[in-house]
């Protein structure tokens, strides 16, 4: 079994995440309002609801400066009620 050597990224660099969340109350308000309390100018966009209409999903684009930075944005999204996945 080979061992892969990780993916060197080089910052900055334009991250993109995609918020998957239980599609109920304010929940775009609450992504948008963590995504503003970081700093992040970008705009919350939704992207698709699920067949059901239980889930939503949320694209946010922005420039990231350091590793430690793409890593608090994904960890505050996480923090968010309702949310599930953030990839």
């Amino acid at each position: 079994m080979s061992k892969e050597k990780p993916v060197e990224l080089k910052f900055p660099l334009e991250c993109h995440f995609r918020v998957i969340a239980v599609n109920e109350g304010n929940i775009h308000g609450a992504i948008e309002s963590v995504v503003k309390n970081l700093g992040i100018k970008a705009p919350v966009s939704k992207a698709n609801t699920s067949a059901k209409g239980k889930y939503g999903s949320f694209n946010i684009s922005t420039t990231v400066e350091s590793r430690e930075s793409m890593n608090r944005i994904d960890r505050e999204l996480r923090r968010i009620q309702g949310v599930r996945m953030v990839m």
